[in-house]
């Protein structure tokens, strides 16, 4: 009569390789994707950081006049955020009054033509001091 030895056999081990790599492979994956979210989340805190910077300049400036404006953050912060614009529009406020102004902040990346899911506009209103 023969005795079995204690242990695994090698299809057992091979399952077990395959089924472990195949986990790791998985969070490998999941773990790209975490890195790449967490990117994009910086460019929109940099992004709100940089409208809300613009919108603090419209409040502590003489009251604004309608119009549209736009540019980069190159003069503000040099070479900090090369691929950010802005743009600024001020419009009268939603009532009748002449001493309210609408303003419109976004600061997008690239050309602005296109939303690359990065934007962040804000709205403000605005009142005469």
């Amino acid at each position: 009569m023969t005795r079995r030895r204690a242990g695994f056999t090698l299809l057992e081990v091979l399952v077990a390789v395959a089924v472990l790599g195949l986990g790791l492979v998985s969070l490998l994956g999941l773990h790209v994707r975490n890195l790449a979210l967490l990117e994009r989340d910086q460019r929109i805190t940099d992004a709100t950081l940089l409208a809300r910077a613009l919108m603090t300049e419209v409040e502590v400036e003489p009251f604004p006049d309608l119009g549209v404006e736009s540019g980069d953050f190159e003069d503000r912060y040099p070479g900090r955020f090369p691929d950010y614009r802005w743009e600024r529009e001020i419009i009268p406020g939603p009532l009748p009054l002449p001493d309210v102004r609408e303003v419109h902040v976004r600061v997008f990346r690239g050309d602005g033509l296109t939303e690359s899911g990065d934007d962040v506009p804000l709205t403000y209103f605005l009142r005469r001091r």
